[in-house]
């Protein structure tokens, strides 16, 4: 499912959300990406101030992604693909597509996400 963000702050309900799903606390969440759950919550409160890179990170522990759309080539129902017919050959491709991308997650859900500490970041 898509979260249309137009606003930094709108990051912070989305986020939360997602935590939650995962039936993550803040504690836990902080743990998988080296931070202390202090800071947790002061990413969860203002997510526009930490970087691209830090947001990629904790959106990958949560097992979401980023995703950028061009909305000036056209609305969402232009840009979207049709799903390929049964047994093409295209579908056989996304299907491994996709089975690539559950092994993907299934591997990176094992190992912890370290993030290193620099002064003035997270």
């Amino acid at each position: 499912m898509d979260y249309p963000i137009r606003l930094a702050d709108q990051l912070r309900a989305h986020l939360r959300s997602l935590r939650k799903q995962r039936g993550l606390t803040q504690a836990q969440l902080g743990q998988r990406l080296g931070i202390g759950q202090v800071r947790m919550a002061e990413i969860e409160a203002r997510p526009g101030l930490v970087s691209v890179d830090q947001l990629v990170k904790l959106l990958s522990a949560l097992g979401a992604g980023l995703v950028v759309r061009d909305f000036e080539g056209g609305s969402a129902s232009t840009v979207a693909k049709p799903a390929p017919e049964p047994g093409s050959s295209a579908a056989k491709a996304a299907a491994r597509r996709k089975s690539a991308v559950i092994a993907g997650k299934a591997r990176s859900t094992s190992s912890r996400l370290r993030i290193p500490a620099k002064k003035g970041s997270w």
